[in-house]
């Protein structure tokens, strides 16, 4: 069943969630995150308003953070993974050409629409990403991961090994 961009503004007005719908591009703009840093929304319908797209791009004062140029992208690539392996919903997602950092969302819409409450459970969650944003910097200043103690440094050493191998086999 597909669903139309202006279908979900009038759920996300429903819910408060301050937006822009972009009709013209196709997209629905709207911020979030924490104090220091924010997130900027992008929602989109994908495959003829079959699948629900909604991705979040960490931006501070300065404007978009990303990893490029930076030499730590190995502890944020093992990082993202230790966070990708703890969310059960969501991905955070790193592109190598530009260094974008972003936490999307994308549900098959395939037998009915989003309803009011699965999309206050995604904005819920998106904002909560925002929260990243500080261990996210901090890692690509110093490339020293914010986590702690025996479990986490074997969790991490274990994804490091397999962040090594996809980069080995070439992807």
């Amino acid at each position: 069943m597909a669903m139309s961009l202006k279908e979900v503004s009038t759920v996300l007005d429903s819910i408060g969630w301050k937006h822009r719908l972009d009709e013209e591009d196709s997209v629905i703009v709207s911020m979030g995150g924490n104090s220091t840093s924010d997130l900027m929304f992008f929602t989109r319908m994908r495959e003829n308003g079959e699948m629900f797209d909604m991705a979040g791009r960490l931006v501070n004062d300065d404007g978009q953070i990303t990893a490029k140029g930076s030499q730590y992208t190995t502890p944020l690539m093992a990082y993202l993974l230790l966070r990708n392996y703890q969310t059960k919903f969501g991905t955070w997602e790193f592109d190598q050409e530009d260094g974008t950092i972003s936490f999307a969302v994308e549900i098959p819409l395939e037998d009915n629409n989003l309803t009011e409450k699965q999309l206050k459970r995604i904005t819920k969650l998106m904002n909560s990403a925002g929260e990243e944003a500080d261990n996210i910097k901090s890692i690509l200043a110093t490339g020293k991961l914010p986590l702690g103690g025996d479990e986490a440094a074997k969790k991490i050493a274990e994804l490091e090994a397999m962040l090594a191998q996809l980069q080995g086999a070439g992807i």
